[in-house]
């Protein structure tokens, strides 16, 4: 587990030294074991990691010619084997075989090329004495986040460490509002919700020198071809790819977050792992509310797994005060606003997951690729030109204050971001509306909803010193399902009907036929009662940051609302928005967020 940071400075007479200290501290709370700092002129690379990263100690240099490569990386490459062979054919010799080594050469080797062959999750930035050049993988499994302006460029792999260079500031404009209320916890790619700072694109590189400013590129995007495999080869296939990718991704000692649904428990049982955990709350055996999105209990499956692979489990119970207590340590580690307690959950999950092991495996991204949601299998839903995870536009509109909301066209400004994104979503010539339209929903999907609940993976994990991988999250298989047909995802008319159908004689037939369940949630009204005397706290202040950009008297009627209409996704709905809010509030306060609308 490692972070990335540093700067590069237009000579405006700042501070090297105090600057990288400040930015080094920040990272710190992300691999806090061991740091190092490169500095030249007005250049400096920061690198933060545990004893137990694979991506080495950085930043990591060397020559090649009259020239010096410095490297700073966080991640992991899971054919590293394979290039370190490539490499050492080429002549390279390496005393150093991390990650970070291999990437380095990599990039001496290949150029900006290098890309192409790496298969993992991973940001880095190299510089060589005349300019940097950064890179994101292919699915944003790890974050990179930049400033650019008049001091220079300031980067790194957390927004609060771009924030501690003096010359960024925490601004907030009308477009960052509007995300905020329209889209979020979601964003618009390539944004965050400070005017002056951006996320570098999933499967984007960046160069950046004092001369020719910033320049990105996409290197990887998801292509349209015909699929030509039988249903018996393609679950071929599937098994192939997703075995390669679980095999690469396991290591002694590790863990597995299990529900006892088809995702977790596939992983499980293909990658044979005895330590398994789930989540539950205190409460949900009495007040668990049996809804479309959440079928049924998870435990019942989750024993059924447990006895058939033998495995070991423990089961992390959750308070609804605690809950609601690490909304706030959720919101820093995001650096915005995100999911409230489904992110605050995860984060108390993984801390005591890290009790008993360094590194898991989650079964996050299969509903993606596979179909599994309700918007795939729903035609209305399907059909309908907006983001099917937060559908009413005029829901979200009144908790935004009158006065910002009068020069914001709220349709208007959702519809250019969806249109923007199926726009560019590849299908062939001869695909019906149907196909079509699924290929523009998987796009919708892998570069919008992925991408807010791969934020909640690695943030809340890295919080917690946890090294969660993904295995579903290959972009091997992720190419490879976007052309598969509707007819063959859908088998038998089920979500995720392929997957499951690959999956026979692997997992027990009750676990293998279950209905979808996301990420469990409190049932427990006791919850719902801590954020409303929260919420309620926040309405009797006058001073208040929120009501500055929030509608107060929206706010206050949603204590009494009788809507189950969601916020975002399945799981938001009235305690999870309350909770969004008090997010809002807290990070306002706590990163003095100054308003420029």
């Amino acid at each position: 587990m490692s972070a990335i940071g540093g700067f590069i400075s237009h000579g405006n007479n700042l501070q090297l030294a105090s600057v990288c200290e400040a930015m080094q501290a920040s990272l710190k709370k992300r691999g806090s074991d061991e740091h190092g700092t490169f500095i030249s002129q007005d250049v400096c690379l920061l690198h933060s990691c545990t004893t137990s990263s694979v991506a080495g100690r950085g930043p990591i240099r060397a020559v090649l010619g009259q020239k010096v490569y410095v490297l700073v990386y966080d991640g992991e490459l899971y054919n590293k084997e394979e290039l370190l062979t490539e490499l050492r054919t080429l002549g390279y010799r390496f005393h150093d075989t991390s990650d970070g080594a291999v990437v380095l050469h990599g990039y001496m080797a290949w150029g900006e090329s290098c890309v192409d062959k790496f298969l993992g999750m991973y940001t880095f930035a190299i510089w060589d004495s005349q300019r940097l050049f950064m890179a994101r993988d292919r699915l944003g499994l790890k974050p990179l986040f930049y400033s650019v302006g008049q001091h220079g460029l300031a980067f790194a792999s957390d927004i609060n460490t771009v924030l501690c260079h003096p010359k960024v500031q925490p601004i907030m404009d009308q477009e960052g509002v509007a995300d905020l209320f329209l889209l979020g916890p979601g964003r618009t790619p390539g944004t965050t919700l400070f005017r002056d700072i951006k996320e570098l694109k999933p499967g984007h590189w960046a160069t950046y020198s004092k001369d020719a400013g910033l320049t990105t590129s996409s290197y990887w995007k998801l292509k349209a071809k015909p699929h030509r495999e039988s249903l018996e080869e393609t679950t071929q296939t599937i098994l192939k790819i997703l075995k390669d990718s679980i095999i690469r991704q396991t290591t002694p000692g590790m863990g597995a977050f299990l529900s006892g649904g088809l995702d977790s428990s596939a992983l499980t049982a293909l990658s044979n792992c005895k330590e398994t955990f789930s989540v539950d709350y205190f409460g949900n055996d009495k007040y668990f509310n049996q809804t479309d999105f959440q079928p049924d209990d998870d435990n019942a499956f989750i024993k059924e797994m447990v006895r058939a692979i033998g495995a070991r489990h423990s089961r992390v119970v959750l308070g609804s005060d605690e809950l609601a207590d690490a909304l706030t340590p959720a919101m820093h580690a995001r650096g915005v606003p995100g999911m409230a307690d489904v992110d605050s959950a995860l984060l108390l999950f993984c801390e005591r997951v890290r009790e008993s092991v360094p590194v898991a495996i989650s079964g996050e991204g299969a509903d993606e690729i596979f179909g599994g949601y309700p918007w795939y299998q729903d035609e209305e839903r399907l059909f309908s030109k907006i983001f099917p995870w937060s559908q009413k536009i005029e829901y979200r509109s009144q908790f935004v204050h009158p006065d910002i909301l009068r020069s914001i066209n709220p349709e208007s400004y959702v519809s250019s971001r969806y249109e923007n994104t199926i726009s560019a979503a590849e299908t062939l010539y001869d695909d019906d509306p149907k196909e079509k339209r699924i290929r523009q929903m998987y796009y919708l999907n892998i570069y919008w909803f992925l991408q807010n609940l791969a934020t909640r993976n690695e943030t809340m994990s890295t919080a917690a010193k946890l090294i969660v991988r993904s295995p579903f999250l290959d972009h091997r298989l992720v190419e490879y399902m976007y052309n598969v047909p509707w007819s063959m995802k859908n088998h038998k008319d089920r979500e995720k009907g392929l997957l499951r159908e690959a999956l026979k004689g692997i997992l027990p037939e009750n676990v293998l036929w279950r209905k979808k369940s996301p990420f469990p949630k409190t049932h427990n009204p006791a919850y719902m009662s801590r954020v409303t005397d929260m919420i309620k706290v926040v309405l009797q202040d006058n001073h208040a940051p929120i009501f500055n950009i929030a509608s107060k008297e929206a706010i206050t009627k949603l204590l009494t609302a009788e809507t189950t209409l969601p916020w975002y996704g399945q799981l938001m709905t009235v305690p999870q928005t309350i909770a969004y809010f008090l997010q809002i509030n807290t990070w306002m306060k706590d990163f003095n967020i100054i308003l420029s609308l």
